[in-house]
């Protein structure tokens, strides 16, 4: 039996399941290797020996298909006759072994300096000593990155004095702890129109003009872990969340980070980048963004109140039917009574129950009697007229008393109002008026793709996209709508606008509540570490106190502010008003054209 067979049944003794490939053939096998590698379940391991005829052009596959990664486990055999001197070693057992690389095989030396290593790489190399083997792990902080190859001495392994494996199954980030000052690529949103832009902003707890408060704050986490782990950034503007993933398209974060042409971004939302790269958890910010508007105080009535139309289109049918069956109950009574102008008097009668007078019948018949039926009917109709009245001005008082409630309640009602439409010129706008598969919520998309039309593409007058300071003021001067997040609106709302501003100032959610993630390269290196940094800082307290020094003062009405009346809300008194002296004035012209004429 074979060393290997030997070896194979002890390994599946411990379940643990072999495959073979030999690697010494003239004309090696890639599918085979890509099969053997391919990850299913769980990790896997490798070993090879460096000695193979094709252990570089292994090596060099593997590191371009991205497979020195934390599921699978080097094991690199380097036997040799030599005799290797590790007394220098013995005694740096923590720090990086320098002197050690200068007693590897110049061969592997020269095959592993190729390689394209990460921080997550888990390589052991096994080197031939004198009756024992020297154990390395060779990783890299970065090879992309500009980082150099590292070999750490682990120990020594015998047939008489186990290795201590402490060392290997300690958190191997424990030990990498010193990045080197390594320059990680970090892509970020900047707004176009930021003037004098500098890379310090980002990490600026006040409020910066082009630099969104959730990218800040991420921003400043990240560096938090920069200072921790000795890491440098190399940082590239864009000023767009989300783009399209071609070669040649306009710059955005996924895009970068999708041809990996940057590490690591401090915010990106999930929606439309999920399966191009990776998220790293947990969520250190979230986003939420509003319309804002001061209350219109012109246009459709129900842009003020809905006091044009106290009544639904059923009760005024309702009311209508009681006037008619009224009007017909009054003109039979009338006939029974042998008045001359039957119609007259019962049509006049309601209409001046409805209108809060009282019609007067100077006829004989009127003065000798009036019928039950008729008493009946006038009782009835005055007091619905009255109950009508009622239900008016207990809502008209009602709202007044009241508060002032957000007039414009959905995005339907957005795209009728007479407001015009402004946005932040910010990442995620952009992408929303460029891409048409995006949206701040889905849910509303139709309503959204509407707007666009009506609204945005089709805009009149007046810049769309404005800095954030400008679109407060716009907002301010009323007649406009302005869409930014909630952070920085409620940080320039609380100390421009006083208290009677306050309570006429409406907002209309746009993005519900998300939360942000730091967004990484698909299948990056880094994402682990990463992820185990920011617990670290979350179990710590970090993150929750840079979120209270970068997070803005709620704004609100303080007490109730009663509204007055605008002309528009009362008109249905003013039209009743001005029909009733109509109606006067044609019946007084009817009589001055029709009595005359009677004999």
């Amino acid at each position: 039996m074979t060393e290997n067979q030997k070896y194979a049944k002890t390994a599946t003794k411990h379940s643990i399941s072999i495959v073979e490939v030999n690697v010494n053939a003239k004309n090696l096998n890639y599918r085979k290797i890509k099969k053997c590698l391919q990850l299913r379940y769980s990790s896997i391991g490798i070993i090879i020996n460096t000695k193979c005829f094709n252990f570089e052009n292994i090596m060099l596959y593997a590191s371009k298909n991205m497979l020195f990664n934390a599921p699978r486990k080097w094991l690199m055999f380097d036997l040799t006759d030599q005799h290797v001197n590790n007394s220098d070693c013995n005694k740096m057992i923590d720090p990086f072994c320098n002197e050690c690389m200068k007693e590897i095989n110049k061969p592997t030396l020269t095959a592993l300096s190729k390689l394209n290593l990460s921080v997550d790489a888990d390589i052991i190399m096994a080197m031939q000593g004198s009756h024992k083997l020297s154990l390395f792990e060779v990783f890299n902080y970065g090879k992309i990155q500009g980082g150099n190859l590292k070999i750490l001495y682990i120990g020594d392994w015998t047939t008489r004095k186990k290795l201590d494996l402490s060392y290997i199954t300690k958190y191997k980030y424990y030990r990498r702890w010193n990045f080197e000052q390594l320059n990680l690529r970090m892509v970020a949103v900047v707004s176009s129109q930021a003037k004098d832009f500098k890379y310090e902003y980002l990490n600026s707890v006040d409020t910066v003009a082009g630099v969104s408060v959730f990218t800040r704050i991420s921003s400043i986490i990240l560096h938090v872990i920069s200072d921790i782990h000795n890491i440098s950034y190399k940082y590239k503007v864009v000023d767009r969340w989300i783009g399209n993933y071609l070669q040649n398209s306009t710059p955005s974060v996924s895009r970068s980070l999708y041809f990996r042409e940057q590490d690591i971004s401090p915010v990106l939302r999930m929606d439309n980048s999920v399966g191009y790269v990776d998220f790293v958890y947990p969520s250190v910010t979230s986003i939420e963004t509003r319309f804002y508007y001061r209350i219109p105080t012109r246009g459709p009535g129900k842009f003020e109140n809905q006091f044009l139309r106290p009544l639904s289109t059923g009760a005024w049918f309702c009311v209508l039917a009681v006037c008619v069956l009224c009007v017909f109950v009054l003109m039979m009574s009338s006939k029974l009574e042998r008045r001359q102008s039957s119609v007259q008097y019962a049509v006049f009668s309601v209409v001046a129950s409805i209108c809060q007078q009282f019609f007067e019948d100077s006829s004989e018949v009127a003065l000798r009697r009036i019928t039950a039926a008729g008493k009946m009917t006038i009782l009835v109709t005055g007091i619905s007229c009255v109950l009508i009245y009622n239900y008016y001005t207990s809502s008209v008082v009602s709202w007044l008393l009241s508060g002032p409630p957000p007039s414009i309640n959905s995005l339907k009602e957005l795209l009728e109002s007479p407001l015009e439409l402004t946005f932040e010129d910010v990442g995620y706008t952009r992408s929303w008026l460029q891409l048409p598969n995006y949206y701040y919520n889905k849910r509303n998309a139709k309503v959204e793709d509407e707007l666009k039309q009506r609204k945005v593409f089709n805009k009149k007058g007046g810049p769309l996209l404005v800095p954030i300071e400008k679109g407060i003021g716009m907002v301010k001067d009323g007649g406009y709508a302005y869409h930014t997040e909630v952070y920085s609106a409620n940080t320039l709302i609380s100390r421009t606008f006083n208290q009677y501003e306050l309570c006429e100032l409406g907002s209309l959610k746009s993005i519900d509540k998300t939360l942000l993630f730091v967004s990484v390269q698909r299948d990056s290196p880094y994402k682990e570490f990463f992820v185990w940094s920011l617990l670290r800082l979350f179990e710590r307290g970090i993150v929750s106190c840079i979120q209270g020094r970068t997070g803005a003062p709620d704004v609100s009405c303080e007490g109730r502010s009663p509204r007055a009346l605008a002309l528009g809300g009362a008109a249905p008194a003013f039209i009743l008003l001005g029909t009733g002296y109509l109606l006067g004035i044609v019946v007084m012209v009817m009589e001055r054209l029709v009595y005359p004429l009677k004999p």
